[in-house]
């Protein structure tokens, strides 16, 4: 096996325990924080009986990292009521029936007792008390009666229907079920297959239901976009800057662009952006100060331009519509093979201010990296004897020396893509830029536990997979590298 195609394997098989250190310290971070996350996305006076619901819905009534109480009940009796409360006096609930396989979702076992709580999900027929009926009508849980359903199995006020949205629990002794234990039906492990097996980055709180990386599928190509042209300023600006600097050594023009690096980078990016907006967008006029494209240019899907409703049938229509949407929602590259132009020239009005603040941001770093590395270089013999031989100055410096201090520079990438996407959330705050920056604000601001949690986690493993590419790139290029 040749030195490079070892580097790679073990560059690969490094990156999975730093994504799986990644998603224990997010799962950590976003669960020690004090308060309930479902309540604090919830209007206040909501019931309490509301709230374990959608906690059941999220998966968080699990225990945390080991579930040693019971993950499944079966019911052995041929009938048993479940209470609103670990109480038999308390509101009965809802009938469960002999073999009835029960998610369990708490289990209380104070004072010699021993209680279960069990939920029945969506789409599952059950015999539901009628007061508990016009509760699920007042927090909207819907539900529809069961035709034929016959008479209740015990005496009282039921009636059987089959929920449509949310789910009910209730309480019964243990000894009414045959406990299933499974260790890993917990919330830490839970969510690692979910996302291993399925992508599964949570739903939504506060839009209940919706996958939180479909929100992010549509948020992604906005940030991409920023990212590569914001990385373009930075390169351009800050790799020649360097390069000037270090040809002028010690004179003016040298200190400073070296206080422009320093300036640039201790600069705070949202108050760039805001003397950006001010300057080019107010005083002058000449370019638009927030969003990606006015609503009026909007440009058509890759879809409805080709007509590939009509076009594309089989079963594999859907997910090539999908993509084609995906697709999309990068505006500049699908006005381009569309023959959009008027919406591609808005779009790119609109990237400007968002990509010079990005990129001015970070190009003081590639400036003083640069600097330093050309320095090195031009010292070196092989540009003594270019210069002996009167090749032109300029070519010494920007071709030859300037590619071989490259090489550096951009192990560089992929350690500033991180701050990248950190200044995107600040420059996409700044713009109203809808990308996945401001929809991580936005999560926050609405208290939404797993929007912020898969996006943190989306951005982790993108940030990774950046770094991987870049790291391969690099021992591709330099045949020093080499582990």
């Amino acid at each position: 096996m040749s030195s490079l195609r070892a580097y790679i394997i073990t560059r690969i098989l490094l990156t999975i325990p730093m994504v799986l250190i990644l998603l224990i310290l997010v799962f950590i971070l976003l669960r020690v924080m004090p308060g309930d996350p479902i309540k604090a996305a919830m209007r206040p006076g909501v019931p309490q009986e509301y709230l374990d619901q959608i906690r059941h819905a999220q998966g968080l009534d699990r225990p945390l990292v080991f579930n040693t109480r019971g993950s499944w009940a079966t019911v052995q009796k041929p009938v048993v009521i479940l209470y609103d409360e670990h109480d038999p006096t308390s509101p009965p609930v809802m009938l469960a029936l002999e073999g009835d396989r029960l998610p369990i979702t708490d289990r209380y076992t104070e004072g010699g007792e021993d209680w279960l709580r069990v939920s029945i999900d969506e789409g599952v027929p059950v015999w539901i008390e009628k007061e508990k009926l016009s509760w699920l009508r007042r927090v909207e849980f819907h539900f529809e009666p069961v035709e034929d359903a016959g008479q209740p199995p015990v005496e009282g006020d039921w009636e059987q229907v089959k929920l449509l949205k949310g789910g009910v629990e209730g309480w019964a002794p243990t000894a009414n079920f045959d406990v299933h234990v499974n260790i890993f039906d917990s919330q830490f492990f839970n969510y690692l297959w979910g996302l291993i097996a399925h992508f599964d980055l949570g739903t939504s709180i506060t839009l209940r239901g919706r996958p939180v990386a479909a929100d992010l599928a549509l948020k992604l190509p906005a940030t991409i976009e920023l990212s590569i042209a914001g990385m373009l300023v930075a390169t351009v600006v800050g790799v020649f800057t360097g390069a000037y600097a270090a040809q002028k050594r010690r004179s003016a023009v040298d200190y400073g662009l070296r206080i422009y690096s320093i300036v640039a980078y201790a600069v705070p990016i949202f108050w760039l952006g805001l003397i950006f907006q001010l300057i080019f967008g107010i005083w002058l006029g000449w370019l638009p100060v927030s969003n990606r494209i006015d609503t009026t240019l909007r440009p058509d899907t890759i879809a409805e331009v080709f007509h590939l409703q009509e076009r594309l049938t089989g079963p594999n229509a859907d997910k090539i519509l999908a993509v084609s949407d995906f697709f999309s929602n990068f505006y500049i590259f699908s006005t381009i093979i569309t023959g959009q132009w008027k919406s591609l020239g808005n779009a790119l009005l609109h990237l400007i201010l968002p990509a010079m603040t990005l990129g001015l941001y970070l190009s003081g770093i590639f400036t003083r990296l640069t600097r330093a590395n050309m320095l090195d270089v031009l010292q070196q013999d092989f540009i003594m004897a270019a210069r002996a031989r009167g090749i032109p100055e300029r070519v010494v410096v920007y071709k030859h020396a300037l590619m071989n201090a490259f090489i550096p520079i951009l192990t560089m990438f992929g350690m500033q893509f991180a701050l990248m996407l950190a200044g995107a959330v600040l420059t996409e705050t700044t713009f109203n830029w809808p990308g996945m920056g401001l929809f991580l604000v936005e999560r926050i601001t609405e208290r939404d536990f797993p929007a912020i949690q898969g996006t943190v986690v989306f951005i982790a493993l993108f940030v990774a997979t950046v770094s991987l590419i870049v790291d391969i790139i690099y021992a591709r290029i330099d045949p020093r590298v080499r582990y």
